[in-house]
């Protein structure tokens, strides 16, 4: 089975192909749901996962359990015992949770389980993660998929998020156009993905055979928890808590855990109904700033002004993204010929409201695909991570930064000499990084092992940071005088890899790149901006 998932921060969503058509996996498989909870219990029976795992964190507290550990995985070492116990770590946690929803064989409800055997996997994830990096979510997460789950062969990329919602829509849009007997979307598409972590924005160019190539990306995942939708829910608590009790509570108190689940599923059930008031006070706010927007647990309630309130340090957010979008878009002299937004949060119609505002956009503009609904927009991103992965949509990704070492060698004089050696050329496509990009000329090594300096321009431009790798590197076959190629390479999922072969390639060593760039630059986040 070739499968797409969506890691998410709240939820998760498998994805695989039937009846020509991606298909949501259910969890239980009879009468689950498609949206699975990212959450985990450690109960002295065993592990349970999804929406047991969350009841089990409302209703007895005294037993372990974790969500949002998603989140956690970029932390550094350092941290961990912060949001984890009992030695555990979001590295450990992650892995338990996906072993269980995907392959484990005591699970009855695991995909494996119930599907069968995963021969492809594509896995999304946050585009912060692909674009940073010195970001370690990506790199750990790519790892103990391959070495702890044991799907280092089916594992076939991570994929931004965004670029997975792209995918569906162009296959989408294709398949309509097919029906219909007309002409398929052609042009470039605005992807907006807000869920409960990360905003991310990716403008992609779509073309009529299901080829898509990533023009722009930015997003502000470097805020993780305060960013989106978690932040959201939770600033409603705080507000309808204090209300009742002059006071915030705690959110790591149990009460706490339960009143967040009961106003989420309070939230998802009166979508409809909520969007209603919001639209009406957004027309006239100071006439409706005081009616009833959601009311929940036990006379727990927020107005649609208090709403607003909540929703404000979000707003700011994406207006901090947006307008970096814009710009960029403008410099580059490219056009918005459609806007799709993706994530559970970006259903909410604030999200949708402000995203349009900034943009320009009306209400109902037709650069807005009216025909995709909440369904649609919601799993886009698994559906598309599952069509990448059954080679129905092909993506083209940009591996955005410069990449080079400085090497120590012997010059034509005879005498020591340090050379600098670009090695991958900023806004490459992956797919042509995917065999090794060998410098020009070879090399003379001083001795066997030697010190290699890294350096990377971020973002293709401005200043190079440059740091000597931790580990002398020890040369393939070596003699005096022999002489080496020296090259890099980026795998599809933006992993970066130091490749040194000797002369007449009898003997080569690779060495991979990306924990290791995120240890020497720690904490470094990429903006479009810096130089």
């Amino acid at each position: 089975m070739k499968i797409g998932l969506d890691f998410g921060t709240t939820n998760s969503i498998i994805s695989f192909i039937t009846n020509d058509k991606p298909e949501a996996y259910s969890y239980p498989p009879l009468n689950g749901e498609k949206y699975i909870p990212s959450f985990i219990a450690y109960d002295l029976e065993g592990i349970e996962i999804g929406s047991s795992a969350r009841k089990i964190a409302v209703y007895e507290p005294e037993i372990e359990t974790y969500g949002q550990f998603k989140m956690r995985l970029p932390l550094p070492e350092s941290e961990f015992n912060q949001y984890f116990k009992n030695n555990r770590t979001p590295i450990s946690v992650t892995i338990d949770y996906l072993k269980e929803l995907l392959i484990s064989p005591d699970n009855d409800y695991s995909f494996t389980k119930e599907q069968g055997e995963i021969s492809r996997l594509v896995v999304s994830v946050p585009e912060i993660w692909q674009r940073d990096i010195y970001n370690l979510g990506r790199e750990r997460l790519q790892e103990l998929i391959k070495k702890d789950l044991g799907l280092e062969k089916q594992l076939i990329q991570l994929v931004s998020e965004p670029i997975a919602a792209a995918s569906y829509y162009a296959w989408e849009m294709q398949r309509r156009a097919q029906e219909k007997n007309t002409n398929p979307f052609q042009g470039n598409l605005l992807v907006c993905d807000m869920g409960g972590g990360t905003f991310d924005v990716s403008l992609c160019r779509i073309y009529s055979n299901n080829k898509i190539e990533v023009l722009y990306f930015d997003g502000e995942g470097d805020k993780g928890l305060e960013s989106a939708g978690v932040a959201f829910d939770k600033n409603i608590v705080q507000i309808a808590y204090q209300k009742q009790f002059g006071e915030q509570i705690q959110e790591n108190d149990s009460k706490f855990i339960r009143l967040l689940r009961e106003f989420e599923n309070v939230k998802i059930a009166n979508h409809v109904k909520a969007t209603r008031r919001l639209i009406n006070y957004l027309d006239a706010p100071e006439d409706k700033a005081n009616d009833e927007a959601y009311k929940f647990g036990e006379g727990y309630s927020v107005s649609l002004e208090e709403v607003q309130k909540a929703f404000t340090p979000i707003a700011q957010g994406i207006q901090k993204v947006m307008k970096r979008v814009i710009e960029q878009i403008k410099i580059q002299g490219y056009s918005i010929d459609r806007l799709f937004m993706v994530g559970g949060f970006s259903q909410f119609i604030l999200v949708q409201e402000e995203i349009k505002n900034i943009l320009g956009f009306e209400r109902n503009d037709v650069r807005i695909e009216q025909n995709f609904n909440i369904t649609n927009s919601a799993y886009a991103i698994s559906y598309g991570a599952c069509l990448i992965a059954n080679g129905l949509v092909e993506p083209t990704e940009k591996y955005v930064h410069t990449l080079g070492i400085i090497l120590e060698t012997i010059a034509l004089t005879g005498e020591r000499d340090k050379i600098n050696i670009p090695l991958i050329k900023g806004g490459s496509s992956l797919d042509s990084l995917a065999e090794t990009n060998f410098y020009e000329k070879e090399i003379e090594p001083i001795e066997r092992r030697v010190t290699v300096t890294l350096w990377v321009q971020i973002q293709s431009k401005g200043f190079k940071h440059q740091n000597s790798l931790p580990n002398m590197i020890e040369l393939p076959n070596y003699s005096p005088n022999t002489k080496y190629r020296v090259g890099m390479k980026v795998d599809r999922s933006h992993i970066a890899y130091l490749v040194i072969e000797s002369q007449g390639g009898e003997s080569k060593i690779e060495y991979e790149l990306g924990e290791i760039i995120s240890k020497m630059f720690p904490g470094y986040i990429l903006k479009p901006d810096e130089d």
